[in-house]
């Protein structure tokens, strides 16, 4: 199963695991946070970040608070276990469920004011995390 997740959250993968540089080691804590969120069902295979410069919010499905045009970070990876994070009819219920409430590193590269210092999966005025299915292989 491939999955895309898109970000008002810099997650930026930096592979930097030090402090000597603490902007991108903070990117680099965000990655890792979300990895390891999903990985609390499957491990993701092969993620791969892109980052998209002043994309209209109006185009994605984040929160309602969220207008205007704003940079979105693009995680895609893939799970060798179907259905893994399905619950009922909500094909993304336990990713959604397990990021909600993560802490996270703010004032980074995003355009986009988050206000909790979490990801917002789940409120849908503040969402700046969410899941989709992704068709394409890679």
């Amino acid at each position: 199963m491939n999955y895309t997740a898109f970000s008002l959250v810099d997650i930026t993968y930096t592979n930097i695991n030090r402090l000597d540089d603490t902007f991108r080691f903070n990117q680099q804590q965000n990655f890792n946070t979300l990895i390891q969120s999903i990985s609390l069902r499957s491990q993701p295979i092969k993620p791969l970040v892109s980052v998209l410069l002043t994309q209209d919010i109006a185009n994605f499905d984040f929160g309602k608070r969220y207008k205007g045009l704003h940079t979105v970070w693009r995680l895609d990876f893939s799970s060798e276990h179907s259905k893994v994070f399905a619950k009922g009819t909500d094909s993304f219920y336990y990713l959604n469920n397990d990021c909600d409430g993560v802490a996270i590193y703010t004032k980074l590269e995003e355009t986009a004011e988050i206000k909790s210092k979490v990801f917002e999966t789940l409120d849908t005025s503040n969402i700046n995390l969410y899941f989709k299915y992704n068709t394409n292989i890679r």
